[in-house]
């Protein structure tokens, strides 16, 4: 073997090693890169998820309140179904108005109104409740969620413990015996779970229905 060609055999051996060795630590960093990248993209969209169910589940039971606090706040006024209807878009509002804090995401959530929110009265003067916001959650990596859906179904019936109220303080005017009327009154609803109180003082008779079920009042 001719040893003054084996040196620069050998070299040019090494120098092919060192770029294959390169190549491949190249290739290596990338797809550990692409890698490190896709887990992160994937847990940004876990945390989205999260919050996105986070923020529906509270606006759900935001609504649920709202329908609930309208109605007796209503039902104390002697107010009709429209003031009931117009409370809850004012209560929900008033939260989505508060915003969310995030450190790593952005929520941006509209507010309500009747076109985005469906009212459903039901026969037995309860309230069925659905709505959809164009809501955003956008996380820093660029990762977005779109949409809430809102669905309740709220016990108290604003519309039945009104009419029995209006009746009772119907009743009430013409009655000499208050106390009996409470008594067949209390008697004839209890099936529906319906509580009638007729309190009196200076000649006037202040009505109130309970819903025992839902634990609401309208006062006549």
């Amino acid at each position: 073997m001719d040893k003054k060609g084996a040196a620069p055999t050998l070299a040019i051996f090494i120098i092919f090693i060192l770029i294959c060795a390169a190549a491949a630590l190249a290739t290596f960093q990338a797809g550990h890169q692409r890698q490190v990248s896709t887990i992160q993209q994937l847990m940004a969209v876990d945390v989205v998820r999260a919050t996105s169910a986070t923020i529906e589940g509270e606006l759900n039971q935001t609504l649920q309140s709202a329908i609930a606090a309208a109605m007796y706040e209503a039902g104390g006024r002697a107010e009709n179904r429209e003031n009931v209807e117009q409370r809850i878009i004012q209560y929900l509002n008033e939260r989505i108005a508060l915003g969310w804090s995030y450190s790593n995401l952005t929520v941006s959530v509209p507010g309500c109104d009747e076109n985005s929110l469906v009212l459903e009265w039901l026969p037995d003067g309860s309230m069925r409740a659905r709505a959809y916001l164009g809501a955003e959650m956008r996380h820093i990596s660029g990762v977005v969620a779109n949409g809430i859906s809102l669905r309740v179904n709220v016990t108290p019936r604003f519309e039945r413990i009104k009419k029995v109220a209006e009746l009772t303080s119907e009743l009430a005017r013409t009655s000499d015996n208050l106390a009996r009327l409470q008594s067949e009154l209390n008697e004839n609803y209890a099936c529906e779970g319906l509580l009638i109180s007729i309190e009196s003082q200076d000649s006037t008779a202040t009505i109130s229905v309970r819903d025992v079920f839902a634990s609401k009042v309208v006062v006549k």
